[in-house]
């Protein structure tokens, strides 16, 4: 219980004050008791009484675990990860059998096992969550404004290869300053223990590579640069 000293237009008052509730204070002013409601604002005042209440901030918004779901159905055969542990971009981990074929899981960015949601010898269909993993989401650079008198242009975007599945750089097929043909084969990259061939899409001159052999690549990754 709190207890203050008031002196209005020479009286004086004495007033004691004890909180029975988040919004309600039982207060006493030379030994008669009042009750009163209090609403939550910055500042109230009661009865001549300016009482301040703290609103306490809202607390961080925690990060939502990313799902990371089977790609075709399969059977795991290995766990290579345990919950909490952090792992990187590019690790493996799980290891799944699927069209008599393993296929490696591998994380896609850096981050932490918050939950595995399967166990080895268990039967997956498409799309079933594995893991929940916790990681940075890139936010993308915004866009550039346009105007009428100065138009976007979308050719330096439409000059790049990009990766269209995640795997290991096997061979680079072409060389900087290369001519290419459309359906020409520009490197070879393994993916679920296949051998894949990456061909160009139109015909151009090799500008820059973006890749070496044994390097791992995820989808969408940026392989060369083609005018």
């Amino acid at each position: 219980m709190k207890k203050f000293k008031f002196s209005i237009e020479g009286n004086s008052y004495e007033v004691s004050a004890h909180e029975v509730s988040e919004n309600k204070v039982e207060i006493e002013v030379n030994g008669t008791p009042f009750t009163v409601e209090i609403e939550k604002s910055e500042s109230t005042t009661v009865s001549g009484i300016k009482t301040v209440t703290s609103i306490p901030a809202p607390p961080p918004q925690a990060l939502k675990p990313i799902p990371i779901k089977s790609p075709l159905p399969g059977v795991i055969t290995q766990i290579a990860v345990k919950e909490g542990q952090k792992v990187n971009r590019g690790d493996v981990l799980l290891v799944m059998e699927s069209m008599k074929m393993e296929n490696n899981i591998i994380a896609d960015r850096d981050g932490v096992v918050k939950a595995l949601h399967v166990a080895v010898g268990e039967t997956v269909m498409q799309d079933d969550i594995l893991i929940d993993f916790e990681g940075t989401i890139e936010t993308p650079a915004p866009k550039p404004k346009t105007t009428a008198s100065q138009p976007q242009n979308n050719a330096a975007e439409k000059s790049l290869v990009k990766s269209p599945l995640p795997g290991v750089i096997l061979k680079v097929m072409v060389s900087v300053g290369a001519s290419v043909k459309r359906d020409d084969v520009l490197l070879v990259m393994e993916s679920m223990k296949m051998e894949n061939n990456i061909l160009a899409e139109k015909d151009g001159v090799v500008k820059s590579i973006k890749v070496e052999v044994g390097q791992t690549v995820m989808q969408g990754d940026i392989l060369f640069d083609i005018n």
